[in-house]
């Protein structure tokens, strides 16, 4: 059965097994972050065979990794869920979101799209409350499998806020994405969060990391 997601799905996501880390008060421009949250080049897990064209994927039944939440294996979807086990959580529902499963654009300059899929990890409860961490996990074809470049979760998060931070709008451009960060100050309701900030991942050591995060309001 189709779940009924709260809004937070029209968004992407992510966090991190820690779901980043916390500050006090509003995330401080120019403070550098650093996660990898990917395998170093050569041991990247095995993800199964792609088409070339990744808009092809049908990303409700693939085998995705989750990190972001604390699970360690790539899991396999099955409608656009699976059950694993988080390091951090215990026994987590990992989800596809599927009002936007992912965003495509070109990474390595290759002139194949590659793409951003958008999952949670959650507790099952099924409501906003029980959402735990947001990702963008970054693949590619290579041969005709799909290959993990790296994970991209959120980097800022108040002491003090109501819900954990996601991601939205991935911006491509070659060696590098940008995506902004919605995050919660202590007032905001789960559906509105007021905080904006902006975190350039590139591509270094074979995996996507952070740089600094930028607040824009």
């Amino acid at each position: 059965m189709r779940r009924v997601l709260p809004f937070l799905l029209l968004l992407t996501a992510c966090g991190g097994p820690s779901v980043g880390p916390k500050i006090s008060g509003a995330p401080q421009p120019g403070n550098p972050v650093v996660v990898t949250t990917a395998p170093s080049a050569g041991a990247k897990p095995a993800l199964g065979s792609a088409p070339d064209d990744l808009l092809d994927v049908d990303w409700q039944q693939a085998t995705l990794t989750a990190r972001f939440c604390g699970v360690e294996q790539p899991v396999t979807m099955r409608n656009g869920e699976a059950t694993a086990t988080s390091t951090t959580w215990g026994e987590v529902e990992v989800v596809v979101n599927p009002r936007r499963p992912a965003w495509f654009g070109d990474l390595d300059g290759d002139g194949r799209d590659e793409a951003a899929v958008n999952l949670y990890c959650e507790n099952g409860g099924h409501t906003a409350s029980s959402q735990l961490a947001f990702g963008l996990v970054v693949v590619r074809t290579v041969s005709g499998t799909m290959e993990l470049i790296g994970e991209i979760s959120t980097t800022t998060m108040r002491d003090d806020a109501p819900h954990v931070p996601s991601l939205t709008e991935p911006r491509f451009e070659y060696g590098a994405i940008t995506v902004q960060e919605l995050w919660y100050r202590p007032g905001d309701a789960n559906c509105c969060p007021t905080g904006v900030s902006q975190t350039r991942w590139s591509v270094r050591d074979g995996t996507l990391k952070a740089g600094s995060a930028i607040q824009v309001s």
